[in-house]
C-alpha cells in the first residue's frame, strides 16, 4: 500500500493498493474510492477526492447479512473510521468505530452513498 499525499503541504489524502490486477483508490481509512487499470489514476482519484469524501455520507453496514443504512464520518485516521450513525453527525447521534482491518476483511462495510 502506497500513500498518497498533496505536493503543496504534504497531507495525506489516502492511500493505493495493488489488489485483484487493479489499483484501488482509498480515502485515509482505508474505505474504497474508486479502482483503476494503473497506479496513476487511483493516485490521481484520491489526491482530488480523497479528502473531501471524509465530508460526504458513505454507506454502512455492520456485518453481511445487515441493511445498508447512511452515516457521516466523525473522525478518519490510516487506522480507523468513527461513524455516526445517521445522515447527520448530531449530539447523541449513536456513534461505531472500526479498524482497517475490519474494513478490509469485509468484516464490515462501508462505501460511497452516491
Amino acid at each position: 500500500m502506497n500513500e498518497v499525499r498533496r505536493p503543496d503541504d504534504g497531507e495525506l489524502c489516502g492511500h493505493v493498493l495493488a489488489a485483484d490486477g487493479q489499483w484501488h483508490a482509498l480515502a485515509v481509512f482505508g474505505g474504497l474510492l474508486g479502482t483503476h487499470d494503473d497506479e496513476a489514476a487511483a493516485a490521481d482519484q484520491v489526491r482530488h477526492e480523497g479528502l473531501a469524501s471524509l465530508a460526504e455520507r458513505w454507506q454502512y453496514r455492520a456485518d453481511p447479512t445487515a441493511e445498508w443504512q447512511v452515516v457521516c464520518i466523525q473522525e478518519a485516521a490510516p487506522q480507523s473510521v468513527r461513524l455516526a450513525l445517521d445522515y447527520y453527525s448530531m449530539p447523541g447521534v449513536p456513534t461505531v468505530t472500526h479498524s482497517r482491518e475490519q474494513l478490509q476483511s469485509g468484516e464490515v462495510a462501508l462505501r460511497r452513498d452516491r
